[in-house]
């Protein structure tokens, strides 16, 4: 099965999407029950921009009917077999970096090479460079934030800011040492990180946004682009500082989603609007939205 989609905003073609069946190349796994689980897709890698996802599909298993989101984390050239290849490739391989927390992702984590899944790919609209171009350019540097498994959304962003020759650092936090992964993969793309974790096991000791707060505090006559991807408390205190510094800041969201089309409206998020319009969807609106647009204080439930 292999079926193009094309995906539109408003009366501009964003992205071409392939729903197919696609085989398991490696499922590696890292440290904090992680796992980077890659898969054979030359047409989906080719089609991947910065800040997507996909839906992965288990097959032959009746007992997990939904798809389950995951950011696109890396695409790849395939690995050659025999005489070595030469020159610049593309990409043919879709990497996936995922965290076992349930019965789906654990059956994810036991794929073998040589299994296939169902992989609608690429979807959403991440971080585009037409959209942020003329912040970076203004900005004395671009600060990627992350939490978690929120690091899967960053990287392929941090690949093209860097071949752009932007300066960049990482701000990035976790629960434990093992949570951090994928550290490696930034070092040669960043001038500087600052790594925190809960637990003090590794970097400083308690929230990322810390030494991001002491950071940007430095920094006072400098003006940043930040962005930011993990878990809802981290976003909006992140976007606080942000706004508190007068800084340019765009965040990928994760929500629960039952298509990743926009059809089923279950990831929809409160944004500044009126009617309709103060509701979009993460799947396709997002998940990468600038932090202004998003309401980020809860919904009050009245008092009876």
């Amino acid at each position: 099965m292999n079926r193009p989609y094309k995906r539109w905003r408003g009366s501009v073609n964003i992205s071409e999407m392939y729903d197919e069946i696609v085989a398991v190349t490696e499922n590696r796994p890292l440290t904090g029950g992680h796992f980077l689980l890659s898969l054979h897709s030359p047409r989906q890698a080719q089609a991947t921009r910065p800040g997507q996802f996909a839906m992965v599909r288990l097959l032959d298993r009746s007992d997990v009917l939904l798809r389950r989101p995951m950011s696109i984390y890396d695409t790849k050239p395939a690995k050659p077999h025999g005489r070595k290849r030469r020159g610049a490739e593309s990409p043919e391989v879709v990497q996936l970096l995922y965290k076992v927390v349930g019965r789906g992702t654990r059956l994810m984590s036991e794929l073998k090479p040589g299994d296939s899944v169902g992989l609608l790919a690429p979807l959403g609209h991440g971080f585009f460079e037409e959209d942020y171009l003329s912040q970076a350019r203004t900005a004395d540097e671009v600060l990627h934030v992350a939490g978690g498994i929120g690091i899967a959304a960053l990287l392929l962003a941090a690949k093209q800011l860097a071949k752009a020759g932007f300066r960049q650092r990482l701000f990035f936090g976790g629960r434990t040492k093992a949570d951090l992964v994928g550290v490696e993969e930034f070092k040669p793309l960043v001038h500087g990180m600052a790594l925190a974790t809960e637990d003090g096991s590794r970097g400083r000791h308690g929230f990322v946004t810390r030494p991001l707060e002491e950071y940007l505090a430095r920094h006072r006559n400098k003006k940043f682009l930040l962005m930011v991807c993990g878990p809802w408390a981290m976003l909006e205190a992140t976007v606080g500082l942000a706004k508190q510094c007068g800084h340019a800041c765009l965040v990928s969201l994760e929500n629960r989603m039952g298509c990743g089309l926009g059809v089923c409206l279950g990831c929809s998020i409160r944004v500044h609007g009126e009617g309709h319009g103060a509701y979009e969807r993460v799947c396709t609106e997002g998940p990468v939205f600038w932090a202004e647009k998003v309401a980020w204080e809860k919904e009050s439930v009245p008092e009876r």
